[in-house]
């Protein structure tokens, strides 16, 4: 069996081979996001691993805890690019709190003379941030089954898979590192035969080769999605346009058999906002209530802008009166966002309607349509019921 030096060194070259083939085949190409967090994780990983090359050695108190910092960064930099398959913004905060903890430890546990300085903190770091990962990367299967794969091809799909999986082992196998390391310690025999530097070493070789050679795959998933995102969704607010709310809602209603709830939105006097102030007034407006509707969307919502100032939100419920709080809990947020700059800030109309099993989308957009206009002929800026509901 190679020895732990020996195959440290082969970790190292691998990151750096396979840094110089994602920079070069990936990212230099595309620039995306996912490349340069996977590209930031290589770098922190090869370096880190290089200085762990220093144990033994006088430079072992600066180089280990400095490469603690570095691993735990790196598994910080995967749950970034694990995020970023979604379009979600990793928080640098988050990122900085385990690459923290671990040099904090570190230097408190004597690394002139320990090697296993901070290491408590560095595995359960590592584990946290690939769970997270791992969690990201089922979020992103599960929304793009939810959108009909209609964001990755089938190869693409595939690498997605196998880059959750192989994320999950990675999870594990540093979960139960930092359980043997609490319970037993690292110089008892079961540690070393199990999760001790040799597996540990030969694990993320194997981890970095799988993982990279998905990237392409997933590099080009990300800019399809991208590409995808702007097709689909409206330029100012940045819901789904109609034929994208359309499409995800119909799809949403058929899976569901009814069991939700359509709501129909119209900016009141719209056009007179702007006549009297300006075409970056109505923009504002427009703006102000699709934060709102962000604000007030749960996670299996959908909304679009289905016309100029006409909005569209199918809502994961069919209890009316579920509904119509949330709606108006939507309508006061709005109303409080007014812009001091025109006094006439339009304010909305709602009409709502439950989707009844064997109902169609276009039905009950009729529906919540009707409801819509009963609230603007008796006086607007309300929420009205479908009578069927």
């Amino acid at each position: 069996m190679l020895d732990p030096l020996t195959l440290r060194v082969a970790l190292a070259a691998v990151a750096a081979t396979l840094l110089v083939l994602s920079y070069v085949g990936v990212y230099r190409r595309d620039r995306s996001r996912y490349s340069a967090w996977w590209t930031a994780s290589l770098v922190t990983s090869g370096v880190g691993t290089a200085l762990y090359l220093f144990n033994g050695t006088d430079a072992q108190v600066a180089a280990n805890p400095v490469a603690n910092i570095l691993s735990a960064l790196a598994a910080a930099c995967t749950w970034g690019a694990a995020r970023s398959l979604s379009g979600r913004a990793t928080p640098w905060r988050a990122v900085a709190v385990g690459p923290t903890v671990t040099v904090l430890m570190s230097m408190l546990e004597h690394p002139s003379t320990n090697v296993w300085a901070g290491n408590a903190a560095l595995f359960v770091s590592m584990a946290t941030y690939l769970w997270l990962a791992a969690f990201e990367m089922r979020r992103v299967s599960r929304e793009r089954r939810e959108s009909g794969g209609r964001y990755a091809g089938s190869r693409a799909d595939r690498a997605t898979v196998v880059l959750g999986i192989g994320v999950c082992a990675l999870a594990a196998f540093y979960t139960l590192r930092a359980l043997l390391y609490l319970v037993v310690g690292p110089h008892d025999p079961v540690f070393a035969w199990t999760v001790g530097t040799t597996q540990t070493t030969i694990a993320l070789i194997i981890a970095l080769v799988v993982v990279t050679f998905t990237m392409s795959e997933m590099s080009l998933a990300e800019s399809v999605f991208d590409l995808e995102i702007r097709a689909t969704s409206d330029p100012l607010t940045g819901l789904w346009n109609r034929a994208e709310f359309e499409r995800r809602a119909s799809a949403r209603v058929a899976a569901r058999r009814g069991r939700s709830t359509m709501v129909v939105a119209d900016l009141d006097h719209f056009k007179s906002v702007n006549d009297a102030h300006g075409h970056e007034a109505g923009d504002r407006a427009l703006e102000a209530f699709a934060s709102a509707v962000r604000h007030a969307m749960g996670p299996r919502d959908i909304a679009g802008r289905v016309g100029g100032e006409e909005f569209a939100l199918l809502l994961a419920t069919s209890d009316v009166q579920v509904a119509t709080a949330r709606v108006e809990a939507l309508r006061r947020e709005y109303g409080e966002a007014g812009d001091p700059a025109a006094p006439d800030f339009p304010t909305v109309s709602y009409g709502v309607t439950v989707v009844a099993e064997g109902d169609d989308l276009a039905s009950a957009l009729r529906r919540a349509d009707a409801a819509m206009y009963r609230a603007k002929r008796e006086g607007r800026d309300r929420v009205v019921v479908d009578g069927a509901s």
